[in-house]
């Protein structure tokens, strides 16, 4: 049986120390392959030694190619056709500057209009029949990058950066008042709140989580603050920096204020190892515009709608 041609799947050659080793011991050791990948393979897919269908428990020897075509599930999203600002594209990942106000997925009172009805559909007019897999999320009313994996090893290598720190998480936000000290890591574990469906707490039963945030700028009573991730806890910045006095401005469930429609605050920068060239990217997004409008003239009582 022929290999399928799928852009997709994953090639390697068999090295020399490796000679005598099973195709599972180098996709489970050298190519960390997850189980699950592997699993899913069952429904489709398979391993291709030397261009032939075969057993992961097959011995190989020295300079072998094994190729892996990974299983694909095609989307189960209703396809939307919805502008989509999108900052990157290529054969294996998509980012995209995600709207404030802009549900991420469908969930709850948001079943259709979200980012990943977009994505569907822009799926479908690049001929591309693939689950719309979502590296990381931000809340509706956050602004900023979100990165898109369009198959399962990129998403798979993805994940694992989320995990050791390799992948970087950047955000701008405005908050409230004058953080002290100016810069500063904020450690304190999240929980969710025994009041309230949706809120979370500082809480010594949650789970660990790690913000890291530098004051840029202050004027109208206001601070433009740079944070980075270190973990991703639901609602983490918004917790954190409420729980420091200093919540961001417009947070409907952390602040009291009323600047704005939503929490200011807008993911900016990521920074990844890309999981096929294996070079690391860095892509950035400015502030927008009803953020940056607030910065120049919002004041304590100002109300400003990214409508």
């Amino acid at each position: 049986m022929p290999v399928p041609d799928f852009k997709y799947g994953l090639t390697t050659v068999v090295r020399p120390e490796e000679d005598g080793l099973m195709v599972k011991d180098i996709i489970y050791g050298r190519l960390d392959l997850g189980r699950g990948l592997i699993r899913r393979m069952k429904r489709g897919g398979g391993v291709f030694l030397n261009g032939k269908r075969d057993y992961l428990t097959r011995r190989v020897k020295a300079g072998d190619e094994i190729r892996i075509v990974f299983f694909e599930e095609k989307t189960e999203l209703e396809p939307q056709a919805i502008s989509l600002d999108i900052v990157y594209e290529d054969d294996y990942l998509l980012v995209v500057n995600k709207p404030a106000g802009m549900a991420v997925h469908p969930t709850g009172r948001y079943q259709d209009g979200t980012l990943a009805n977009a994505l569907a559909h822009h799926w479908q007019a690049i001929g591309l029949e693939a689950k719309v897999r979502l590296v990381h999320r931000l809340d509706r009313d956050t602004s900023g990058l979100i990165m898109v994996a369009k198959e399962p090893y990129s998403l798979q290598r993805l994940l694992q950066q989320l995990r050791t720190g390799e992948f970087v998480r950047e955000y701008l936000g405005i908050v409230e008042g004058r953080p002290e000290p100016s810069q500063g890591t904020i450690s304190a574990a999240i929980g969710r709140s025994l009041e309230h469906g949706v809120k979370r707490v500082v809480s010594d039963d949650g789970k660990a989580a790690r913000t890291y945030y530098r004051t840029i700028a202050t004027r109208h009573g206001l601070s433009l603050v740079r944070l980075r991730l270190d973990s991703g806890r639901t609602h983490q910045i918004r917790v954190h920096l409420a729980d420091l006095g200093y919540p961001l401005v417009g947070d409907p469930l952390y602040s009291s204020g009323s600047h704005l429609d939503g929490q200011a605050l807008h993911a900016w920068r990521l920074e990844f190892i890309h999981p096929r060239t294996l070079q690391r990217q860095t892509i950035h997004c400015p502030l927008p515009a009803h953020l940056v409008e607030l910065w120049k003239e919002g004041k304590k009582g100002d109300r400003v709608s990214h409508a």
